[in-house]
């Protein structure tokens, strides 16, 4: 049994606490549960690669998860998601694939998700890759296979706290006042099986949106911010710098917290705007048309950070997609530009801030993936010490260099 087995089955424990049967289609597992009355999954593309566990004999509802929790953003996987959706929806996939997750009888996720909402539902789930911060996303759907909305589960200490952290941030975020940018509202709060469950309304993205333009993703960044009072302040006196150290003293022992403390020690004491952020905009969080930006997974949102880190964040995601250090590499520059556009102006962000706020920015990163152990599951930015604290390095000069320029206007100005 491998990893992502080992997970598959965890995730079942938690789902379905009457339990779950990884096995293939041979029919002994298959008689074993038809005559306990369960259920089968299918976990897809299999048991040891699973991403997504649709429901066997509910093809509608098997075929909208594959199309639901699809990243088509290439031709290659726009194609894949076609295949994959046509195979269910004519009921070929479960002839195809192999591998089976076999749920015994008993009250599970679905039969909860049920009586919260009242209403009769079908499921599909999406796991995704491995990751440390990773846990089961639920969709839901009504038996004509309407989107409902979707279900986070926690499954161990560190997604507990993410899921009540974003159920947190939506409560905040239904009180907001968010001129361009829609967010789910909270349909729905509780516990499963011991662990937090949250509940959130399905934003209308589809075919009608697509990933942000640069414009687009500066006003949405922008109205972002003024989710908190956007203030002012030399970074030594910031709260957000007191709490970016102690959360880097906490690492302890760590050999990449001392860099990183010296780093951000040495950084010149520069004024720089406060505002909330996101914490984790990427091309999977955020959908655009050309009025409106569709943003979801609140978990991370934080009240109190420079202003420009949702920015650099999307823009280091997508720098690196074909390839980690020329990516970075990139990024360098593409992010510096981004915080020098005159959509930024207005927040009073200083060109004499910028490299200090990016390298602000992944002090910030580092320490998060360090207290969430992202090295340990792998992914192309989780091994700070490759490629981080390097271009932290580059930032900090860059950061000296710009902040004895302190006497220039506000970005854009003439």
């Amino acid at each position: 049994m491998n990893t992502e087995t080992t997970y598959l089955t965890d995730v079942a424990a938690v789902l379905w606490p009457c339990g779950g049967l990884l096995g293939p289609d041979d029919g002994s597992v298959r008689r074993l549960v038809r005559r306990d009355r369960g259920s089968q999954y299918l976990p897809v593309p299999n048991a040891q690669n699973p991403r997504v566990i649709l429901p066997a004999h509910n093809r509608w509802a098997a075929a909208r998860g594959i199309a639901s929790f699809a990243q088509g953003h290439s031709f290659t996987e726009r194609l894949r998601t076609l295949l994959l959706t046509g195979a269910f929806a004519t009921g070929l996939a479960p002839l195809l694939l192999r591998d089976r997750l076999y749920v015994g009888a008993g009250p599970g996720i679905e039969h909860a998700l049920t009586a919260a909402l009242d209403r009769d539902l079908a499921i599909a789930i999406h796991v995704g890759p491995p990751r440390a911060n990773r846990k089961p996303v639920l969709l839901l759907l009504s038996p004509a296979g309407r989107t409902i909305g979707y279900a986070k589960v926690a499954i161990n200490e560190l997604t507990a706290r993410l899921v009540r952290a974003e159920t947190r941030a939506l409560h905040h975020l239904a009180g907001a006042r968010l001129k361009d940018v829609t967010v789910p509202r909270l349909l729905y709060e509780g516990e499963w099986n011991g662990q937090p469950l949250l509940v959130q309304e399905a934003l209308p993205v589809g075919d009608q949106t697509d990933r942000p333009t640069r414009r687009q993703l500066l006003r949405c960044v922008i109205q972002i911010v003024h989710l908190a009072r956007v203030r002012e302040r030399f970074l030594s006196a910031s709260p957000y710098r007191r709490v970016l150290e102690e959360r880097i003293v906490a690492l302890g022992a760590r050999p990449e917290a001392a860099p990183l403390r010296a780093a951000l020690r040495r950084l010149p004491d520069v004024r720089v705007p406060f505002g909330a952020w996101h914490g984790d905009l990427t091309r999977w969080n955020i959908a655009s048309t050309s009025r409106r930006a569709f943003v979801w997974d609140w978990e991370r949102l934080a009240l109190d950070a420079p202003v420009g880190f949702d920015a650099l964040h999307y823009d280091l995601n997508e720098c690196v997609q074909a390839g980690v250090h020329p990516g970075v590499h990139r990024w360098l520059d593409s992010g510096s530009r981004l915080l020098r556009d005159p959509l930024i102006r207005d927040t009073g962000l200083r060109a004499h801030a910028v490299s200090t706020v990016m390298a602000l920015y992944l002090i910030d990163l580092a320490t998060r993936y360090l207290h969430d152990r992202q090295s340990e599951c792998g992914g192309h930015l989780a091994s700070v010490d490759d490629w981080l604290l390097p271009a932290l390095d580059g930032l900090q000069e860059r950061a000296v260099h710009e902040a004895s320029h302190a006497d220039d206007p506000p970005l854009g100005a003439v």
